[in-house]
């Protein structure tokens, strides 16, 4: 098995292709929840969305100074109930922007859980 790229708990750029236009696509920023094990089964990745819509729900977290290495542009929340999969040998991952410290990484994987 050869390393990935991206590991849990980046945060990357994708281009995310719409639900209801497939031929379009939106450049969002998306964090890694899968770990490297299942990371290298397929070379697909197990994301969640990051959105500057802040909602507080339970499957929200809001990302903060302490939370990450590299500060986004806009304060944003992890959907932590928004689980998608992301081919990296796609392309659609444009570039890693930050990581999750390990504190946040941790508090993540708990949420992600919660929604199963």
């Amino acid at each position: 098995m050869s390393e990935s790229k991206y590991k849990q708990g980046d945060i990357i750029m994708v281009r995310y292709p719409l639900s209801d236009k497939p031929e379009k696509s939106i450049i969002r920023p998306m964090v890694i929840v899968s770990n490297e094990i299942s990371n290298q089964l397929d070379k697909d990745v197990l994301v969640c969305q990051i959105t500057t819509r802040l909602r507080n729900d339970d499957f929200s977290y809001l990302l903060t100074d302490k939370s990450l290495t590299v500060l986004m542009p806009e304060t944003c929340e992890i959907r932590c109930n928004k689980i998608a999969t992301v081919r990296v040998w796609d392309k659609i991952i444009l570039d890693k922007i930050s990581e999750l410290t390990p504190k946040a990484l941790n508090d993540i994987t708990d949420l992600v859980k919660t929604a199963f």
